[in-house]
C-alpha cells in the first residue's frame, strides 16, 4: 500500500492544482499550492509510528541545517539568478488579495507535514527495508531535491533531504516536520516582505 501511496502522490497533486486553479482563478497560484498538498494531508496518517522528538537530535539536525544556512548565505553572489525566482513568484502569488496567508500555511504547515510523511516516512523506510540505509539516504534525499526542481539549487536541496532524514531516523517525524517547517520559514521570509 505504501508504494502505491508514493506512486500517486504527484499526480493527485497536480489534479488538486488544476482543480484548485479552476475554482478560485483569482488566486490560482497560491490556492493550487494549498490545495496540492491539502489533498496529501492524509498520508500524515502513516507518521503515527514516529510521533516523538528527541532533543538530543534535533538540535544536532538544527546545527547541520544552520551549518547549510551558512554555507548558502556566502554562495548568495552565485546564486543571484535564483533570486528573479523568489521575485517572480511574489508577484504572481501578489494577485491574490489571501496569498500571504496560503503561502505560510502551505509552506511552513503543510508541506512540512506532507513532505515528510511522503520522503521520510513512507519512501525512506522502503528503500532501508529493501536496500539498507544508506540508500534510503541517497534515494529519498535525491528524490527530494528533484521534486524542489531548479537544477543550481539539487546540491542544496540533497543536503536538506539528507539532514532531514537524519533528524526523521534519529528524532523521529517531529523532529524533522519542524526543521522542514522552520527551514521554510526563513526561506519564505524572503517572499512575503
Amino acid at each position: 500500500m505504501r508504494l502505491v501511496v508514493i506512486a500517486l502522490a504527484l499526480p493527485l497533486m497536480f489534479i488538486a492544482m488544476g482543480l484548485a486553479a479552476l475554482l478560485v482563478p483569482y488566486c490560482n497560484l497560491p490556492a493550487s499550492m494549498a490545495a496540492a498538498y491539502l489533498v496529501l494531508l492524509p498520508v500524515a496518517y502513516y507518521a503515527k509510528g514516529y510521533l516523538y522528538l528527541r532533543p538530543k537530535y534535533f538540535l544536532a539536525a538544527l546545527a547541520m541545517l544552520a551549518g547549510v544556512w551558512a554555507v548558502e548565505l556566502a554562495l548568495e553572489p552565485l546564486l543571484r539568478g535564483y533570486s528573479f525566482l523568489v521575485e517572480a513568484l511574489a508577484q504572481v502569488m501578489s494577485s491574490c488579495p489571501h496569498w500571504r496567508l496560503y503561502f505560510i500555511a502551505t509552506a511552513v504547515v503543510l508541506a512540512p507535514v506532507v513532505e515528510e510523511a511522503l520522503f521520510r516516512i513512507l519512501l525512506y523506510t522502503e528503500l532501508e527495508r529493501r536496500a539498507g540505509p544508506l540508500v534510503g539516504y541517497v534515494g529519498n534525499s535525491l528524490a527530494f531535491a528533484l521534486v524542489h526542481g531548479l537544477p543550481a539549487l539539487l546540491p542544496l536541496y540533497f543536503l536538506y533531504g539528507v539532514i532531514l532524514t537524519y533528524a526523521f531516523r534519529k528524532g523521529g517525524f517531529v523532529s524533522a516536520a519542524a526543521l522542514h517547517g522552520l527551514n521554510n520559514l526563513l526561506a519564505t521570509v524572503a517572499i512575503i516582505r
